[in-house]
Parts: structure tokens; sequence; C-alpha cells
């Protein structure tokens, strides 16, 4: 026999699941309730995490030795800056913290960008090679030379574009172009699709989900489904 905590766990998961789904007839107070479960929930959870992550970083790495323990002290300090962002007084104390963070973001951010959009594509590109491989593999190693090619150059504002051979190659950066955008747009599309259909899944109770959702569904649905066109009677005979 099912536990009471599997059928709550279900009954929530379905609940919260097609109150944002309602957000499609229009905004309503079903949606707006798991808009704020949701945000109080994370919220909830991000600073439970991060305190536990604090005190497992003190005691198996900072609190070891007299330097680390400075350190941390230190860092302490400075995170309490970040509270003087409710002060008018003290907001220029605020502006300490931030730069820290943005800054140390941006140059880590940086690192990672030369290394992996940068010289990594430049030495792929570098290391295509169109001899001693299968034929696809060598189409496949020319096209992506050339488009690499074409790109750049069409983004080479330094030379005058002037002469007859610049139209082909700036017409076919623009069309590799618009074939890399569009097929960025549709592994979106096909993303969500995705999440759309585990949803579907999660409801119906298909395996691996729980098949107690299976129960909830139709009724939890009736409810919200119920409850918003009353809610919309009720609005317009008031009005």
């Amino acid at each position: 026999m099912t536990d009471i905590t599997t059928l709550f766990a279900a009954f929530c998961g379905v609940f919260f699941t097609l109150a944002v789904y309602t957000f499609l007839y229009k905004e309503n107070p079903w949606s707006r309730l798991a808009e704020y479960v949701f945000i109080g929930t994370a919220t909830g959870y991000d600073v439970a995490y991060s305190l536990d992550w604090l005190r497992s970083q003190w005691e198996g790495t900072w609190s070891t030795t007299t330097s680390g323990t400075i350190a941390f002290i230190f860092a302490l300090l400075v995170s309490v800056l970040w509270y003087f962002r409710f002060s008018k007084r003290f907001f220029w104390l605020y502006r300490i913290a931030l730069a820290i963070v943005v800054g140390t973001g941006i140059g880590l951010a940086l690192r990672t960008i030369v290394f992996a959009q940068l010289i990594r594509q430049v030495s792929a590109t570098a290391g295509l090679t169109f001899i001693g491989v299968d034929p696809w593999t060598a189409f496949n190693n020319l096209v992506t030379a050339a488009i690499v090619i074409c790109v750049l150059l069409y983004f080479t504002f330094t030379l005058k574009q002037e002469a007859a051979f610049w139209k082909p190659i700036n017409k076919f950066a623009r069309y590799a172009m618009m074939i890399g955008f569009g097929s960025a747009y549709g592994y979106t599309v096909l993303t969500r699709m995705s999440m759309f259909i585990g949803r579907v899944q999660f409801l119906l109770g298909i395996p691996p989900y729980a098949p107690e959702n299976k129960m909830f569904f139709p009724w939890v649905a009736l409810i919200l489904l119920g409850t918003l066109l009353g809610y919309d009677y009720y609005k317009k005979t008031k009005k």
C-alpha cells in the first residue's frame, strides 16, 4: 500500500505542474501561487545549501591553518558589505563587494573564453585534414574550413570589400550564419519540447515516474479548470 508521503509528493507535483500551465490561459492566482512557492523554495534551498557549503569549507580547508583562518574571516567581513545595499548612507561599501565579485567573475570568464572559444577553436580548425580520411570526413572538414574562413572575412572591416570576389564570400558567410542560427534555435525548441514531453509523462505516471500521478491528474485538472472559469465568471458578474 502506498504511504501518505508518496501520495502527498505526487499530488504536489501534479498540482504545481498544472498550476504553472494555467498561465497559458492567462495570469491567474494559481499560476502566481506556483511562481511564489517555487521562488520561495528555491531561495530557501539556496540559502541552506550556501551555509552548508560555507561550513564544509571552514571545517575541511580554511580552519587547518592560521593564514586560512584569517583569509576566511576576511572573506566573511567582505561578504557582510553586500547588506549595505539597503543603506543610503553606506551604499558605497556595497560597491566594494560588487566590484570584487564582478572583477573576479570577468577574469575567470575571459580566461575560459580565450581557451574555449579562441585557442581551441583555432587549433581545431588548423588540425582539419583532407588527405588520408574517408570522403565524407574530408567533405565535412572542407565545409567547416570554408565556413570559418568566409565568416571571418565577412567581419573584416579593415579591408575595402569592393572587389568582385567579395560578394560570393559574403553571401556564403551569411547563408552559413543563418544556418547556424537556425540550428541553434531549432535545438532550443526541441529542448523545450523534450521538457514538455517529460512533464506529460510525469502527469500520466509513465515509468520512471510514480504511477500515483495518473490518479491525481484528472481531478486536479478539473479543479483548476473549474476554479478558473468560476473566478472569471465571478469577475464578469461583479463588473
